[in-house]
This record gives structure tokens, C-alpha cells and sequence, in this order.
């Protein structure tokens, strides 16, 4: 058999691939996030620590918006616990205005379980829709953990 019988195979191999690698570079954390929270998850750092678990979201502010620091931050679990931030850095390219916020949760293994959902500036954003406990250390580039 002649390798030019496999070439359109092939070329249909690279354009598949190449679009999935786009797909996966570009698409959001959470497809429909609520805009009252004025900012998008970008990703969330999961760390495991014995049996509990850091759970570090970073988040970017919206363009034309501005985080408010005088309304609560906090993690709400399945089970309806609230969890403030052990943590939260501020970043600004200019110095004036936050652009990017990076949280820090410490959770045990029955906070971790359900869905988390990350309540800032009057909204709600998604964290995790999954139930079960992950088993290992992992960035995630998307809600469904």
C-alpha cells in the first residue's frame, strides 16, 4: 500500500487535532458565569494537604468593572457552609485599578465533596459542579472537577 493512500487521513488527523487543542485553549471556565460578580475564573489550583485540600481560584475583573472590597467574599458548599478566604491577593498592572484577584480556601474532605460556589460582589460563580473528592493535585481550566 502507497503512503499517498493515507495522506487524507492524515490531513484530517492534524486539522482535528488542531481544532480540539483551540477548543481547549480558548474556552471559558464556566460558560455561563453571572455578571453581577463582576469578575471570570480563569482557573482554580487544587492542592492536596493530607486530608484536607487548598482550593486557590484566580479570578480576572471584567473589563469597565471594578471589585468591591466592602461586600463579602466567601466559599459556599453543598451542605450550605460558608467558608471566607484564608488568603486573597490583589494584582494591578497600573497600580491603581485590581485586575486580578487570587483566592485561598482551605477545605476538608466533606467540603469538598459537592459543588462549590464562589459568592463576590453580589454574584455567584461556579467552582465545581462534580460530586466525589479529588484524589490528587491538579490546576483546573474548567468548572466540571
Amino acid at each position: 500500500m502507497k503512503f499517498s493512500a493515507f495522506k487524507p487521513f492524515l490531513w484530517m488527523a492534524l486539522i482535528l487535532s488542531t481544532a480540539f487543542a483551540l477548543w481547549a485553549w480558548f474556552r471559558p471556565y464556566e460558560w455561563s458565569s453571572d455578571p453581577a460578580a463582576l469578575c471570570e475564573i480563569q482557573g482554580v489550583n487544587l492542592t492536596l494537604d493530607h486530608s484536607y485540600f487548598w482550593v486557590e481560584p484566580f479570578l480576572k475583573v471584567n473589563s469597565g468593572a471594578s471589585h468591591d472590597l466592602s461586600k463579602p467574599v466567601f466559599l459556599m458548599t453543598s451542605q450550605g457552609r460558608k467558608l471566607e478566604p484564608a488568603d486573597t491577593t490583589f494584582a494591578s498592572p497600573d497600580g491603581k485599578e485590581t485586575r486580578e484577584i487570587w483566592l485561598k480556601f482551605w477545605l476538608d474532605s466533606k467540603d469538598i465533596e459537592g459543588p462549590l460556589d464562589l459568592h463576590l460582589n453580589g454574584g455567584k460563580l461556579r467552582l465545581k459542579t462534580r460530586s466525589g473528592i479529588p484524589t490528587k493535585s491538579k490546576y483546573h481550566t474548567s468548572n466540571r472537577w
